[in-house]
């Protein structure tokens, strides 16, 4: 077997033994985009706010976001979308990013429904914060 051969085994297996990535997440790229399906859906909407070069904003897309429970939960109760920090169509006076990550819970109307959440967050404070997302947007269930 080459060298080639076997290192792309391992790759794989290393992969699959990994479970998911960030890129299983419904991402969507657009901000309006997010707003019309959230209705649609009546999901709320979380927003990743991230900048290129942020080590934090990479740690939390290759470490918590792509936790196979973390994905789950995000695809099947929220609208995800990501946003660079100043760029793009967005309100950018509602969802200010003093500091990257920063990720703000919002309703359909574009309106937060709890304070943003600034900073790397590791797997099990970031599913807290998914609890509480998911508590006030449906505060009756």
């Amino acid at each position: 077997m080459k060298i080639t051969n076997l290192f792309i085994y391992v790759i794989i297996i290393i992969g699959a033994l990994h479970g998911g990535t960030y890129k299983d997440i419904e991402w969507n790229n657009d901000y309006n985009d997010a707003i019309a399906s959230a209705e649609v859906k009546n999901r709320p909407i979380m927003v990743l706010i991230t900048s290129p070069q942020c080590k934090w904003c990479n740690k939390m897309k290759h470490s918590t976001l792509s936790d196979d429970e973390v994905i789950a939960r995000l695809n099947s109760k929220f609208i995800i979308v990501e946003i660079t920090k100043g760029e793009g169509d967005y309100p950018q006076s509602v969802l200010k990013a003093r500091a990257v990550p920063t990720i703000y819970f919002i309703d359909n109307d574009g309106d937060p429904i709890m304070k943003p959440v600034v900073g790397y967050w590791d797997i099990e404070n970031f599913k807290s914060y998914l609890d509480d997302a998911e508590r006030k947007a449906n505060p009756t269930k």
